[in-house]
């Protein structure tokens, strides 16, 4: 069945139909729901407890399976519910409309997957809705391939996510994908959707499968796993709404290093819960050739996010020579601090590595009001500062390290810097002191506040000036 699914190319259309139950209309948001940080479409009140002027379904409704048997076709409201008992592909170019009010039931281990155009785009008041055909087992998912243009409003999807063998954190109900070769390209608009119960994840987001800038208003909860997993590149299409109530409320990040590199200005968006790196980098800038485009990546107040262990928010360079292709914007504010820490069960020094800067950094960087805790784990950058004299060896631990060229300026401030494992931020470069120590304040480092670079004309200071808390 998987392979079935697959092969097929699909494209869905589903217009104002209703994904769930009438049930599903009358469910309770849930407690906490409102997202910190973040403006709020309408009144707040997800569709799952508005009122729906849809009239319950009977009978045993409209079987489908496989292809679709025209290039467009309409799921209406009158025909439901439309049970899919075997796995419907929407092949390109063909496309498929759900209607407002219309109601869609999936057998256990099924799903949809679209290469065309689907459109379900319900209304307040006449919601789509997408459930279960069996009340016991969860049917597979709906996934979009890079051919696929989708556009889903006022819709309950639930009770997806089957994952077989898989672990539950690599499969979602609603799987987003693209085409791994091109940028990132939102051709996956949602606007007041609801993803609830999902046996796995909610949603995944991989290869240049984006979300469309638009997309507004989306609630998951009630799954067995995140809410969300994304590649890097992709995590700041994720829109305004509700992240809570599933088993484990954060937002996962791959982080694969160059595969998953932010190539483009990305926005970390306060969604009320917490990012989870669980790949060993995060990689901000495009070092393919020399003189590839900036790219910055903003963090916005309120932010925390958790670095699995060995892991790593890395600004690169084409060469440690070169100007730097990636910078960070981490400005928090005293109330909303944005805070970097690790993913550990039990945090300790050195969990994860820290936060990295290559080449000659960009003007751009800047660093406020943020608490970086737990990191200075082995970062593999060695020989760019003084020899630390609690040390046979040069910095390659640090909360922060800086290496390969001087900044500008000193473009961390009212930060704090606690248990680290090495220093708190290594001055790794050849040329004059940029002293990061005014304003910041270090706890708990296990060599220098700060490290001592290397001077341009004379030998390194013995021993080099070492400030520790």
């Amino acid at each position: 069945m998987h392979m079935l699914l697959r092969r097929g190319r699909l494209a869905l259309v589903v217009c104002g139909a209703v994904l769930a139950g009438a049930a599903a209309c009358t469910d309770d948001a849930p407690e906490g729901s409102e997202t910190p940080g973040t403006d709020d479409v309408d009144s707040g009140t997800p569709d799952a407890i508005r009122p729906s002027t849809c009239a319950p379904v009977t009978g045993e409704g409209t079987k489908h399976s496989g292809n679709l048997e025209t290039g467009q076709e309409t799921w209406t409201a009158a025909a439901s519910p439309h049970v899919i008992d075997f796995p419907v592909t929407i092949r390109e170019g063909e496309t498929l409309t759900i209607e407002p009010c219309a109601v869609v039931r999936i057998r256990k281990d099924m799903g949809i997957l679209v290469q065309g155009t689907l459109v379900a785009e319900g209304a307040e008041g006449s919601p789509i809705t997408i459930e279960r055909a069996d009340a016991n087992d969860p049917w597979r998912n709906i996934e979009t391939r890079e051919t696929a243009t989708v556009r889903l409003a006022h819709a309950t999807i639930e009770g997806g996510g089957a994952r077989g063998n898989n672990r539950p954190d690599s499969m979602a109900m609603l799987d987003v994908r693209g085409d791994v070769d091109l940028p990132p390209a939102g051709k996956v608009h949602l606007d007041h959707v609801t993803l609830s119960g999902s046996a796995s994840v909610g949603l995944i987001l991989r290869e240049a499968g984006a979300l469309t800038a638009t997309s507004t208003d989306l609630t998951i909860t009630g799954g067995a796993n995140a809410p969300v997993r994304s590649w890097a590149n992709l995590v700041g299409s994720i829109p305004s709404g509700r992240y809570t109530g599933n088993e484990s409320d954060e937002i996962l990040i791959d982080g694969m290093g160059s595969r998953d590199a932010i190539k483009q200005d990305m926005t970390l968006a306060n969604r009320g819960v917490p990012y989870h790196v669980l790949g060993a980098e995060v990689l901000v800038g495009d070092t393919s050739a020399e003189g590839k485009p900036k790219a910055t990546l903003t963090i916005e107040a309120g932010v925390t996010v958790r670095f699995a262990k060995g892991s790593r928010l890395a600004m690169d360079a084409y060469k440690t020579d070169k100007p730097a292709t990636g910078a960070l914007r981490a400005v928090g504010t005293e109330a909303q601090p944005i805070v970097f820490t690790s993913a550990e069960a039990t945090p300790a020094p050195g969990n994860w590595v820290g936060l990295t800067f290559k080449g000659t950094p960009d003007a751009n960087n800047r660093i406020e009001h943020a608490k970086i805790a737990y990191a200075g784990g082995d970062s593999g950058i060695s020989s760019y500062d003084c020899p630390n004299p609690d040390k046979a060896s040069f910095s390659n631990y640090g909360a922060i390290i800086v290496y390969g060229g001087r900044p500008a300026s000193a473009f961390v401030t009212h930060t704090s810097f606690e248990q680290s494992a090495g220093d708190g931020i290594v001055r790794g470069w050849t040329g004059e002191v940029v002293d990061f120590l005014p304003t910041n304040s270090f706890a708990g480092m296990a060599l220098c506040n700060q490290s001592y670079p290397k001077p341009v004309s004379t030998t390194c200071p013995n021993p080099p000036p070492c400030p520790k808390n």
